[in-house]
């Protein structure tokens, strides 16, 4: 198994998981976001430092592995925004370059890590809702998703995209940016004051990372499937607004005060899953509970 990205937050959760189950996992991971210590030392890692628009070198990575897992992106619309060609040459090129070293090394199966930003539909949205990104993020990731299905029904390699929701359930801070749930967390036991962008009615569905890493290992699993997409939340919404109200409830010795700033540009409403593909056809279920975990972090 081929995880690139897997050095990152969820790829790492990811990468732990594999292992767990038995899998010999290669990462790739050009370490801009990722971190070395994110990996466990394990007989059956290897790690290699590559960045995924250098396609040189790619085919001797990927050749001989039983899947790809693609987890490797510019992960965020604020970063997207703030640099578009650079989220083209990563989320777009950086997919291209692993396909086609996987056509010419016989690899037969990618999973492709997909976002919740190629759904234009506000409310609850299935894998058949209407894309329509809003944001440059999201507008990569459906190219991306586009450039998998080609591929599947030209070259017969299986195809699998999971559509990620809102993930939380970093340990620490690290590199990269943090969700709003981790964020929200972080800021309550540090300088007691919560961001929040426009009026936070806005409504989001929130997924433990562990419970992603675990509808990837039945991703993984599932063989000869052709293209899938599938998505990956919780199915159940909660509004910006009420997740400042139960950290703030949450860490009660203190004060917390809560600023409205602007709304962020390219912001969707109202976001959540139907899961019930995944369910059906991949066995998926979320185990874990997002007021349990912030009782847990916030209020130790």
């Amino acid at each position: 198994m081929l995880a690139t990205g897997g050095a990152g937050f969820i790829g790492s959760r990811v990468v732990a998981k594999l292992l767990e189950h038995g899998y010999e996992v290669d990462v790739v991971d050009d370490f801009s976001t990722g971190d070395m210590d994110n990996l466990p030392t394990h007989p059956r890692l290897r790690v290699f430092r590559h960045d995924i628009t250098d396609a040189g070198g790619l085919e001797d990575m990927v050749a001989g592995v039983e899947a790809v897992l693609h987890m490797a992106a510019i992960p965020t619309v604020p970063e997207c925004e703030k640099n578009v060609k650079r989220a083209f040459e990563v989320n777009v090129k950086g997919v291209e370059n692993i396909a086609k070293a996987c056509v010419n090394t016989g690899v037969k199966r990618v999973v492709f890590f997909s976002s919740a930003a190629v759904y234009s539909a506000s409310g609850v949205v299935g894998e058949e809702s209407p894309v329509k990104p809003l944001s440059v993020y999201g507008y990569t990731k459906l190219v991306a998703e586009e450039m998998l299905r080609c591929l599947n029904e030209q070259k017969g390699i299986d195809t699998t995209v999971l559509r990620i929701f809102n993930v939380y359930g970093r340990l620490k801070l690290g590199k990269g940016s943090l969700g709003v749930v981790d964020q929200f967390i972080a800021d309550a036991l540090s300088t007691g004051c919560l961001k929040i962008y426009g009026d936070g009615e806005q409504v989001r569905d929130f997924i433990h990372v562990d419970d992603v890493a675990e509808a990837v290992l039945k991703a993984v699993e599932m063989a000869g499937r052709g293209h899938r997409v599938y998505n990956i939340g919780s199915g159940e919404g909660v509004s910006i607004a009420e997740l400042a109200q139960l950290v703030q409830q949450t860490v009660g010795t203190r004060k917390i005060n809560v600023i409205h700033l602007p709304s962020r540009p390219k912001d969707i409403k109202h976001s959540v899953a139907d899961v019930s593909k995944a369910a059906r056809e991949l066995g998926f279920r979320p185990r874990l509970n997002l007021k349990t975990y912030v009782q847990q972090r916030a209020g130790g």
